[in-house]
């Protein structure tokens, strides 16, 4: 096996460093590329008073966007509101996730 031998010691160094440089920009470029985070967004809410007859159906169907699970906005609704058994009264004010 044959051993590599520095010859210049002060090329050596100067050689690695560089190449260190390079790599680390290339793989940062390569991270930012990949890791483009968006902002946090704040929630944005509709109040809605419930009228006689309302169920957190109804209102889950009716604000929440059409592509959207109802199960999984009645669940948003009932966290966002504290709601436990998720009856609601007429004259309540509820907050309804509209994204």
């Amino acid at each position: 096996m044959t051993r590599l031998v520095i010859v210049n010691k002060k090329r050596f160094m100067l050689s690695t460093i560089l190449i260190m440089v390079i790599l680390f920009f290339f793989v940062s470029s390569i991270l930012a590329m990949i890791n483009k985070v968006e902002g946090y967004q704040e929630p944005k809410y509709i109040e809605v008073v419930v009228e006689n007859g309302d169920t957190v159906w109804d209102l889950a169907r009716e604000f929440s966007s059409k592509d959207k699970d109802v199960r999984k906005a009645i669940y948003e609704i009932g966290i966002v509101n504290n709601l436990d058994s998720y009856s609601i009264y007429p004259g309540q004010v509820l907050k309804i996730p509209t994204e």
